[in-house]
């Protein structure tokens, strides 16, 4: 092959290569595409004596190269503990692993034994997520439920910013996650997506309290 053969397999593949990246849906093979079309690119401008068409093709080659080497970090397996594998399986499984990360990240855990977490009468400013243990829902002398892993506490409240309707009060020792609210409004700011995710997860809690409440009250009657 001539070197004006090679010139046009050059470029023309090129700009095939760049037509394909604007049809990849994917970001990651969008410029994986771009870089190789890139890298033809540079190769006929260097082989046309076209010093410019090179230069610009080398420099956009390195930025994308940057670019995919960035989106690879992002998507490599992110290996969780345990405990916090169960928990995201269990309500986060809508997120990423890297989103629930940085979400669990924003929380400070605590321990308590046997305290009341919230009283009824006052409003909350922090969500609460129990790990471990159980604790007690009450209104006055009546307990209205139980809530063990995987529950948020009082998220009502919470959200709506209304006062608390009932107590909550550990029963022995609980391990918990909280967030505060300047956290989770900062959050709308960082990641709005990530915070809709959270809300939607919110909602189907408390969609699951509702009919286990109405349950219980039918079998009450019942």
């Amino acid at each position: 092959m001539n070197t004006h053969g090679i010139e046009a397999w050059l470029i023309n593949g090129g700009y095939v290569l760049m037509l394909a990246a604007l049809l990849a849906r994917d970001v990651l093979w969008l410029r994986v595409l771009l870089m190789v079309a890139q890298a033809l690119l540079a190769a006929y401008g260097l082989s046309a004596d076209n010093p410019a068409m090179a230069f610009w093709n080398f420099a956009f080659l390195s930025i994308n190269g940057a670019r995919v080497a960035g989106l690879l970090i992002e998507r490599r397996a992110i290996r969780l503990p345990r405990d916090q594998e169960l928990i995201y399986r269990q309500l986060f499984a809508s997120m990423t692993r890297r989103e629930f990360l940085l979400l669990w990240e924003m929380g400070e855990i605590r321990r308590v034994d046997g305290r009341q977490l919230i009283r009824a009468g006052e409003k909350q400013h922090e969500l609460v997520l129990l790990l471990d243990g159980e604790v007690v829902v009450r209104n006055d002398s009546v307990v209205l439920a139980r809530l063990g892993r995987g529950s948020f506490v009082a998220e009502m409240s919470f959200v709506t910013g209304d006062a608390a309707s009932a107590d909550v009060i550990a029963d022995g020792a609980v391990r918990l996650l909280a967030w505060p609210q300047e956290k989770l409004i900062r959050l709308e700011q960082l990641n709005p997506l990530l915070l809709v995710k959270l809300q939607k997860i919110l909602a189907r809690d408390l969609s699951g309290k509702v009919k286990a409440a109405n349950r219980g009250a039918r079998d009450g009657r019942g």
